[in-house]
């Protein structure tokens, strides 16, 4: 099975999201980002959202992207701890010392639509979406969930994007990613 996709078409289609998402990025308020975003009115399936994953927009030299919202997504977020054991003669069991946390693992599933009424595939969405997965950059996201466990950035290692059997308006997609923090470095001149 294959489909063409326009690309001027999705890009002109894309250009009024950018100037919107360029908005979005500016006058985005931190505050909201703490909170559960809860959308009474419904998102994509007419269901009540709680919290929708937001791809914030992504703007470098290279690509620029307008934001992302998806409605219907479910999402894992799982830590490891880095611990140092050291064996010692004479004892049966080791000595433990805390290293540091690990990144946070993410697995996220999720479900795309055009719109909430619409029978057309929603190739403008999943192009995008796919965009923003294979992006080699950090993904600034907005989350209720993941911003509360001090998620503010992920990196995508994989995803995956199943048909499903008997549908066609909807796409369904799974991804998992790992926490990042951005790394400010100071350059200093030692003369």
């Amino acid at each position: 099975m294959s489909f063409n996709i326009n690309l001027n078409n999705n890009l002109e289609a894309y250009q009024q999201e950018l100037e919107y998402g360029l908005s979005e990025a500016i006058n985005f308020n931190n505050q909201q980002s703490q909170d559960f975003i809860i959308d009474s009115t419904g998102g994509e399936f007419s269901l009540p959202v709680v919290a929708p994953l937001i791809f914030e927009p992504l703007i470098r030299r290279d690509l620029v992207l307008p934001v992302l919202r998806i409605d219907a997504v479910s999402i894992s977020a799982s830590r490891s701890k880095i611990i140092q054991k050291t064996r010692v003669e004479g004892r049966n069991n080791t000595i433990k010392e805390h290293i540091s946390n690990g990144d946070y693992t993410i697995s996220v599933n999720g479900i795309i639509a055009e719109s909430e009424f619409s029978q057309e595939y929603p190739k403008g969405k999943l192009f995008l979406l796919k965009q923003f997965l294979d992006a080699p950059y950090a993904l600034k996201i907005t989350h209720a969930i993941l911003n509360r466990l001090g998620i503010f950035e992920i990196v995508i290692d994989s995803y995956n994007i199943p048909s499903i059997e008997g549908t066609k308006n909807i796409q369904k997609f799974s991804a998992q990613a790992t926490s990042d923090e951005s790394s400010e470095l100071i350059i200093r001149n030692n003369a």
